[in-house]
This record gives structure tokens, sequence and C-alpha cells, in this order.
């Protein structure tokens, strides 16, 4: 379904014209509908929430991050050398710093063995690779306002690869941030899992956080009621198709 007709939809069941233009374009809407949208994206965790994410990192490069990562459930690094190479899960970053201590440009690089989820995040937020030169303790941090660390999610991948790789992470996403805008007659529009297949939840979705942010508890609790019942739908039958022809426990 066309976005710009979501948001229409939208305002016509909440009465609040306000919130798009005459012409349809946005004056508020997409802020509710975009939240509802991560409401749901977090309410599902099988799925078209789930993705791949693939990123060539040169060698040396031990930091793969990634805009709309929720979580990491699998990390593989391959070439044309080694082929594809399911990497093992350290307990946490703190592991892998234990195992590696050199400075990263002292450590000896190899076929990428281990990956932990990320802590980008400096602090000061402004710190800076010159404010912390001669430092060693920095090389998994994103020191810059470009990107900036808050918007980003990823692993850290040890050994340092001794040569280009792919990494491919596998996990759960957000959905794309949806929007349209209109130049003369013509829509440039964004789309989504939501706003194609299933906009009437997305449309209850974002219906439940406008109640909820103009707190009228009542409302809001009714959307959500309505909004469980068709997620519990969408449970039901990913969990039949995880099941499928499966006729025996795992050893």
């Amino acid at each position: 379904m066309d976005y710009y007709l979501i948001r229409k939809k939208f305002c016509e069941l909440s009465g609040r014209y306000d919130l798009m233009n005459t012409d349809y374009t946005d004056n508020g809407a997409d802020f509710f509908i975009n939240a509802g949208q991560q409401r749901l994206d977090r309410m599902q965790d099988s799925g078209n929430m789930q993705a791949k994410y693939i990123q060539k990192v040169a060698a040396g490069t031990i930091k793969v991050y990634v805009a709309g990562l929720r979580s990491v459930r699998k990390v593989w690094a391959g070439n044309t050398t080694d082929g594809l190479i399911e990497l093992s899960k350290a307990d946490n970053i703190q592991y892998l710093r234990q195992e590696y201590q050199e400075q990263l440009s002292g450590v000896d690089q190899g076929t990428p063995a281990w990956y932990a989820p990320a802590i980008f995040r400096p602090f000061p937020d402004a710190s800076t690779t010159t404010s912390l030169s001669g430092y060693y303790d920095i090389d998994d941090l994103i020191l810059s306002t470009t990107p900036a660390h808050f918007t980003y999610a990823g692993v850290i991948i040890m050994p340092p690869p001794d040569e280009e790789y792919y990494v491919s992470v596998y996990g759960l996403f957000y959905s794309p941030t949806l929007s349209a805008t209109l130049a003369g007659a013509t829509w440039t529009q964004t789309k989504s899992f939501w706003s194609e297949v299933y906009p009437s939840i997305l449309l209850k979705a974002g219906l439940y956080e406008l109640e909820s942010f103009y707190r009228n508890s009542e409302g809001a609790k009714d959307w959500d009621n309505a909004l469980r019942v068709d997620v519990t739908g969408l449970d039901m039958d990913a969990a039949d198709q995880e099941s499928a022809e499966i006729n025996q426990i795992g050893g």
C-alpha cells in the first residue's frame, strides 16, 4: 500500500487531520506511524524481522557497524581463500580484550574466529582520536561524529583479518523508516514489510502510539489489545513454519 495513503488513512481513523497537509504530505503523522512500526518490530523476533547484513572489511579491521540492528544471532566471515567460516561468540567484549590485550597493531592478524557484540560509544561522547592519541584501547570505538556512534550497533571480530573479508551479520533488524514526499505530482516513498504486507496492523500500531502520547489510557489499551490479537496470529504462522517437517528432537 502506498505510504502516503497509509498516512491519509491514519489521519482519517484518528480524526487528526492536522497531522497531514492538504496535499497529504506529512505534518506530524509520520512520527506516530514510525513509532508504531518500531513497536511492531520489537514484538516480533522471526520472519521478516530477521535479516543478514554483509560488509566488506579490510585487513586489520575489527569493527563491523550497521544501522538498524536490534540483536546479533550469528556472524560469518568469508573470502575466496577460506570459504565461509562461522565465528564463535565470545561471552562479551571484555573476554576478547583479555584474549587480545596488545595494541591492535601488535596483535597477530589471521583468519577471524571470534565475535562479540560491540560497545562503540566513548565517554565523553565527543571524544576524538586526537584527544585519545597514545591510548591503546580505542580501536573498537567510533571516535567521530560521522558516523555517530549512537546510530549504530554491530560486532567486533578477532583476530584482526589478515586480508580482505566479507563479514555477514545475521540477526534482528528494525524496518526502514517510512516517509513519502511530493515533488510536483510525483510521490517518492519508502516501503517496509509492514506497509506492504500488513498496512492495517501498522495503522493500529500508529494509533496506539498516538493515544499513548496523549495519555488516553483507555484508547491505548484498546489498540494494544487489537494489536496483540494480530501479532499472535503472525507468531502462530512463524511457529508453524519453523516446526514444519520436524518429527524428532535433535541431539
